[in-house]
């Protein structure tokens, strides 16, 4: 890809570029990327310590999106966050998501209140939650005041185009995605798809490569939309997965 122009994330103040990096990449070979096109990097909940541990000195001034998983018990995230901080290496990070199992324990307000403390602390910036079930990154579009929504969105798998980036956008959030791209034509349309949903890179942008221009993106929905019909409509009073 030609040229790297960076911006301020919407609804937010986190400078990116045309994609976010993964943590791993500060590993190894790929730093050299990172390095000479800076953007947010992003803590997948399933990084080990050791990759936390070994990125950490690395990130050097590059902005950073902290995911953690649900714990058992809202007492528990604030001490699984600021662990995991500690392996980094990080005093603060610009943004810190919370990937969900429940959306009723949103709804509960423990786990959000936690975060909102350490917000209120200067721990992190911008809030988020993610979810790759497009039903319910609806619903938390809608019912959680967070700046970031994590959403399942790629080539292979546009569900979350029918309501939830909409939804998402409505309600004053930026999203972004919870996979990686690994075809080219994958890349490619993640690329052109970037101001509506950050994609989320593992591996530098082939050279060359450019992003799909819109009349191949819509084709690509078009399809797309051929074979899966939108998602249910969201049931009124219910978190989805509620009975699950």
């Amino acid at each position: 890809m030609t040229g790297w122009t960076n911006r301020k994330l919407e609804h937010t103040a986190i400078d990116v570029g045309p994609c976010a990096w993964r943590l791993p990449m500060l590993i190894g070979e790929d730093r050299h990327t990172v390095k000479t096109h800076p953007s947010l990097i992003v803590v997948d909940p399933r990084d080990t310590d050791d990759v936390l541990e070994q990125a950490g000195p690395h990130v050097d001034g590059l902005p950073v999106l902290l995911g953690v998983t649900e714990p058992a018990f809202a007492r528990q995230l604030e001490g699984e966050i600021l662990r995991r901080l500690a392996l980094l290496g990080q005093d603060r990070v610009e943004a810190l998501v919370l990937h969900i199992d429940d959306p009723a324990e949103i709804k509960s307000g423990g786990m959000l209140q936690t975060m909102f403390a350490l917000r209120e602390r200067g721990v992190v910036g911008c809030l988020g939650l993610a979810h790759p079930d497009p039903i319910v990154a609806e619903w938390l579009s809608i019912n959680a005041a967070v700046r970031l929504l994590g959403v399942n969105y790629a080539l292979e798998d546009q569900a979350a185009g029918y309501r939830a980036i909409s939804s998402a956008t409505e309600y004053g959030m930026s999203v972004f995605t919870l996979g990686c791209p690994q075809t080219d034509q994958a890349v490619r349309f993640a690329l052109a798809e970037a101001r509506r949903v950050l994609p989320v890179m593992d591996r530098p942008i082939p050279k060359g490569l450019t992003p799909m221009p819109a009349e191949e993106v819509s084709l690509a929905w078009q399809r797309y939309g051929e074979e899966h019909p939108p998602p249910p409509p969201l049931q009124r009073g219910k978190p989805p997965l509620a009975e699950n």
